[in-house]
Formats: C-alpha cells, sequence, structure tokens
C-alpha cells in the first residue's frame, strides 16, 4: 500500500497508515483487543489501560497503551504476551473486586481466567470510572458532568451532585456508558436524567419524541440558520437523505 507502513503484528505483516492509532490498526486487522474507556466517537483517554500491547521499538521492547500510541514506524507489536496477559488479569483482579456486577468486566475476567479475590473485596459499584460519559459531554460543548475526590472515592456526576444546570437532556452520557450505570428514565412526555426533568420535543413530521426543549434551545444558540429539517427525528432525516439520493440516482425510491 502506498505511502503505509508496515507492522508486524503476532509475526503477520500488517500495513498501516503513519499517524493512525495502533489500536485502530490491530482491530482493523481483525485482531482482539480489550478496551472499557475507548469509543471511536470520544478522543482517546488510555483510562483502563486494558488495551495494552507489547511494542519492540529497536532493541527495547515496552507495554504501551494502543488507543494512545500513534504508528510512525515499522513496529514488531504482540497482542497475547506473557507481559500483556500478565498485566491485562492484574488490571482485571482490581476491576472485578470493585465492578464484580458489571457484565462487560465480567466477561473480559472470564477470559482471561480472572477470579475474584476476597482480600480484595469492595462495595460493588457500576460505575467504572471509564469517564466517557464526561468526555461525551464535553464534546457536545456542555461540561455538565466531571470528577470529584480521587482514589476509591472518585466518582462521576454533575457538580456538588446537584441536578445540573449545564445539562440539556440530550442523554450522550448514557449512550456511551459501557455498564449502564447512567439511569435514564423516560415517559411520552419527559426525561429525567442526573435528577433533573427534561420536556421532550416530537418530531413534527412523525410524532415521535426525540430530544428535550433545552437541547433544541442550545442548538438554535450554538447553530443558528439550522435547517427545518432540525426539528424532525433522526429516522426522518434518514429517510430523506435516502429518497434524495434515491432521486439522485435515478432509482425507484419513493
Amino acid at each position: 500500500m502506498k505511502g503505509s507502513i508496515v507492522l508486524r503484528i503476532n509475526g503477520a505483516a500488517v500495513p498501516a497508515t503513519p499517524g493512525a492509532r495502533l489500536l485502530d490498526v490491530l482491530k482493523g486487522a481483525g485482531v482482539f483487543i480489550p478496551t472499557l474507556c475507548d469509543h471511536p466517537a470520544l478522543p482517546p483517554l488510555g483510562g483502563c489501560r486494558l488495551c495494552l500491547v507489547e511494542v519492540e521499538e529497536g532493541r527495547r521492547r515496552r507495554l504501551v497503551a494502543s488507543c494512545l500510541y500513534p504508528v510512525e514506524k515499522p513496529l514488531e507489536v504482540l497482542t497475547e504476551s506473557p507481559q500483556v496477559q500478565a498485566a491485562r488479569r492484574y488490571l482485571l483482579t482490581l476491576l472485578l473486586a470493585r465492578h464484580p456486577k458489571v457484565e462487560a468486566v465480567a466477561e473480559l475476567a472470564a477470559r482471561y481466567g480472572v477470579q475474584a479475590e476476597a482480600r480484595l473485596a469492595a462495595e460493588p459499584q457500576e460505575c467504572i470510572l471509564c469517564l466517557r460519559c464526561v468526555r461525551a459531554c464535553a464534546a457536545e460543548g456542555n461540561d455538565a458532568i466531571g470528577t470529584a475526590w480521587r482514589g476509591r472515592e472518585k466518582t462521576v456526576g454533575p457538580p456538588f451532585a446537584e441536578p445540573p444546570e449545564a445539562c440539556v437532556g440530550c442523554g450522550a452520557c448514557a449512550a456511551v456508558c459501557p455498564t449502564g450505570a447512567i439511569k435514564v428514565e423516560e415517559t411520552a412526555e419527559r426525561r429525567r436524567i442526573w435528577d433533573r426533568d427534561f420536556t421532550l420535543v416530537r418530531c413534527e413530521r412523525c410524532g415521535r419524541p426525540f430530544t428535550t426543549v433545552e437541547q433544541l434551545a442550545w442548538a438554535a444558540k450554538e447553530l443558528p440558520g439550522a435547517p427545518p429539517e432540525a426539528r424532525f427525528c433522526p429516522r426522518c432525516r434518514r429517510e430523506d437523505e435516502a429518497r434524495l439520493i434515491g432521486r439522485t440516482l435515478g432509482s425507484a425510491t419513493p
């Protein structure tokens, strides 16, 4: 492949684009890499460290977080070396102690033969502090939630654990949460998240509730001149796009 470099991944040659994340290259090659904090729509964090792999740089081998490692030159990469597996088992032992009921953690622990250790037992928690929710909220431009305290006391939530004024009720935080720790209660007219209630707005075409009054107000402020289609739900917008593409290509799409 022109303009690419070649990695040796578990002994196999794999072309890669310079600057690409090593994690993306590995996944693109069909290699299983466990992750809990990574999300394709969010900036990488390197928080869970489960994506550690072993790379050989010159005469040196070391473990790196593949989600934060840009591919810049040919590399030897081992994704399941004894060092990698030992590091993942150690991390999963700690995760399993605090989050024994989180399905994603339990599945990875079972995959790597990790069992709960009584000496590490702690009060079970759903939030694994991957901070996907915080990053999603920041990406939306709201910064309504963040972290508080440190160490074992560290938590995620709104400032002073009060209903956040900056929240628009979009639910992006809950959508990217890998454990279901963020609770969203929704009826036909209302959505409740972070102990705050939001009024749902219905799609002007199909009538389905799809956003909140606060989110539309935020969009009108941040994205002035938005087209009328902005008041349609994603499903209706996709149908419009499909019809437009069909007409452009001369298909029989009505």
